[in-house]
């Protein structure tokens, strides 16, 4: 899999871009800043690879966050991975990275207010509802999580 196949579900892309569908051109685009991002600042999106199966199953991990000065986790997942604790997972490690090895203070999550199993899964890795705010035309809600509070992750 690659992210093609997820950025034309629209199930997928309800929470991402309000169900809008990626052309080729974005999703070259999305890779493109991925790697220009990970040379620049030592962190990306990373692909996820089902243990057991060895599929790519989504994309989890950091990025900047594009209106702010703030660095955001995030994470997409295949529909037929969704509710098995693999975001939860992977968020954590993302978590853990940036922390330890990147040194960030704070990372962020941004996720649409009906979007409850993400909103769900920033609640479980520890963050707390910082703000309320518009991002890209959506309404979002912004959770926030500070080294000095990780302790669990």
């Amino acid at each position: 899999m690659s992210l093609r196949p997820l950025a034309r579900d629209p199930e997928v892309m309800r929470y991402i871009s309000g169900g809008d569908l990626w052309p080729d051109e974005r999703v070259r685009e999305f890779a493109e800043r991925q790697v220009k991002c990970f040379a620049e600042r030592r962190f990306c999106f990373w692909r996820l690879v089902h243990k057991e199966s060895g599929e790519m199953i989504g994309f989890c991990g950091l990025q900047p966050l594009d209106d702010a000065p703030e660095t955001e986790i995030g994470w997409w997942l295949a529909r037929d991975r969704w509710n098995q604790g693999l975001a939860t997972e992977a968020a954590r490690e993302a978590l853990r990275d940036g922390f330890e090895r990147v040194g960030l203070k704070k990372i962020v999550s941004v996720a649409m207010p009906e979007n409850l199993a993400s909103i769900h899964i920033m609640e479980k890795l520890g963050m707390h509802l910082e703000r309320k705010t518009t991002r890209r035309g959506f309404a979002v809600v912004v959770y926030a999580l500070e080294k000095n509070n990780a302790e669990d992750i």
